[in-house]
């Protein structure tokens, strides 16, 4: 099975959204309904709904008919990150999941929709076909952005 590598958000992005979002007054507080909130800027789990974010960042991609922008948690402060890394992101592992594999002009090449558990699984086998540069991962309920993964 190939390496991957989970990406969150990256941070001038992130920077860029929470303080347009802020200024536009288009962010949104959480109410806190006791669970956590997958933030897509360190790819963890924020239990606190005060340290959170709602807003609408478009994922890094070309221009291409599949580009949209999507909802995401992001902590209310800039936070430490996390830089891109081989190991499942918690918020992957216990959620459903859609994934979309996109080649090199950002176009699909595949879909899946899977259990968090078979995520490494299903996006080797997606990155398997040399056609897919890349696969974005969205929580298949909501449809929301999760992360990006690619080859290691």
């Amino acid at each position: 099975m190939p390496s991957l590598r989970f990406s969150p958000l990256p941070p001038t992005l992130v920077a860029e959204a929470r303080a347009a979002s802020l200024n536009a007054g288009t962010a949104v507080l959480p109410e806190d309904d006791g669970g956590s909130f997958p933030v897509r800027c360190c790819l963890s789990e924020e239990p606190a709904a005060e340290q959170v974010l709602l807003l609408s960042v478009q994922p890094p991609s070309a221009e291409s008919p599949y580009a949209a922008r999507s909802p995401v948690y992001i902590h209310r402060d800039a936070c430490a990150g996390r830089e891109p890394a081989g190991h499942v992101p918690e918020i992957l592992a216990t959620r459903r999941l859609s994934l979309r594999g996109y080649d090199d002009r950002h176009m699909i090449t595949g879909t899946a929709v899977i259990e968090g558990s078979e995520v490494e699984r299903e996006a080797a086998a997606m990155l398997a076909d040399e056609r897919t540069a890349y696969v974005f991962a969205h929580f298949a309920g909501p449809g929301c952005y999760a992360c990006r993964i690619d080859r290691a």
